[in-house]
């Protein structure tokens, strides 16, 4: 090694370094999203999370089916759940949900059908940024109340990748001591050395090396042969590191077709097929691959930022 790379390695060990494992090694977060949003999902959801590979979900607070995921959480306390915290609701009067906070508290994240804004954009342009807040934390709070722990925290349909919402982000992570979902790109917003990734990790922030959501890969092509290659693909293609792969899961139903179409109850149904399968099992033990959840990570988080 380098002398570089010597002092590198002392004064900024590498993400896999902290928690312990060689710096060789290849760690994999698979990580499903929308836990709570359906029966249909939280079914499949705790499924994925007993076989094995899938070792952490993230819960939507405001959805209809938060109690049952609370119920089967505390039959299974160890099991990794962190928040998926939700600002919108795409499927509107279909199937509704609204914020966790009444109107009379948030009244910016309603909509006039008296249910959340059903696209980013529409959130964007009628929201205030401390009715956000206020439901964000709410939302949080909401799982803590049950007296049980969340292990991180991320965003549905990528609303923190907006330049305007991601310090939001940080802020939440900060105060509940939980590891975050970090955009691809390195620079976040205006001044640079305030948010970008060097800078977070300096402040003890902890989050995944990489990140690979691969849901809408292949348009109208979701058959299981094409998504288990692409996540084959993906596997093959880590170098040493902590990695995050969302996943979304659930089983494809009749009831889930008629709410959410044909083309995404297919994609949710073939993730879990994928990744309770034989297949990818074998291929991450050839590959060297340790699966963890995020649980590793929030210890991490609240050990570096106490000491800050």
């Amino acid at each position: 090694m380098s002398i570089i790379g010597h002092i590198k390695k002392k004064f900024s060990p590498s993400l896999v370094a902290q928690l312990g494992y060689s710096d060789k090694d290849i760690l994999v977060i698979v990580n499903i999203d929308d836990v709570g949003l359906h029966k249909d999902e939280t079914e499949a959801s705790f499924r994925a999370l007993n076989f094995g590979m899938v070792k952490s979900g993230s819960i939507m607070a405001p959805c209809p089916n938060f109690d049952h995921v609370m119920k089967l959480w505390k039959e299974n306390p160890d099991t990794d759940l962190g928040v998926h915290l939700t600002l919108t609701c795409e499927w509107g009067g279909k199937y509704p949900w609204a914020p966790v906070f009444p109107k009379t508290d948030v009244p910016s994240l309603y909509n006039p059908e008296g249910i959340m804004w059903p696209t980013t954009e529409a959130l964007l342009l009628h929201s205030k940024r401390k009715d956000i807040v206020r439901e964000l934390e709410a939302q949080i709070n909401k799982v803590l109340d049950t007296g049980l722990k969340p292990s991180h925290i991320d965003y549905h349909m990528n609303f923190g990748f907006h330049t305007d919402l991601f310090p939001i982000i940080i802020e939440l992570s900060h105060k509940f001591n939980l590891p975050l979902r970090v955009p691809k790109r390195k620079i976040f917003k205006l001044p640079f050395v305030k948010n970008n990734v060097w800078s977070l990790r300096r402040k003890g922030y902890i989050f995944p090396d990489t990140r690979k959501g691969i849901y809408m890969m292949g348009g109208d092509d979701q058959s299981l042969e094409f998504r288990k290659m692409k996540y084959h693909d993906h596997l093959r293609s880590l170098k040493p590191g902590v990695h995050n792969i969302n996943v979304h899961i659930a089983f494809q139903t009749k009831e889930l077709q008629y709410l959410m179409g044909w083309h995404d109850s297919s994609i949710r149904q073939i993730d879990y097929d994928v990744w309770t399968s034989d297949d990818i099992k074998k291929l991450a033990e050839e590959l060297g691959i340790t699966f963890i959840g995020y649980r590793p990570l929030q210890k991490l988080q609240e050990r570096l930022l106490n000491r800050m």
